[in-house]
């Protein structure tokens, strides 16, 4: 079973494109078309900026399919 410190990013909210994309192993291209285009569940837009919730994002990165009510 994971530690609490092996998912510390489970409770916080990733900022920014190119920290999406550090999360996922995505280049800022790859990851910013992937925002744009709907493909990273729980991803939202505030203004200018993404946002995605750290437990979604280590499902994606892990293979898994991420949870229904994100």
């Amino acid at each position: 079973m994971p530690t609490r410190a092996e998912n510390s990013d489970d409770d916080k909210l990733i900022w920014g494109a190119k920290a999406i994309g550090e999360y996922l192993g995505l280049d800022p291209r790859q990851t910013f078309y992937q925002l744009e285009a709907g493909r990273i569940e729980g991803a939202r837009k505030w203004g200018r900026k993404w946002s995605a919730p750290g437990r979604i994002l280590r499902r994606i990165a892990n293979g898994e399919a991420p949870p229904i009510n994100a």
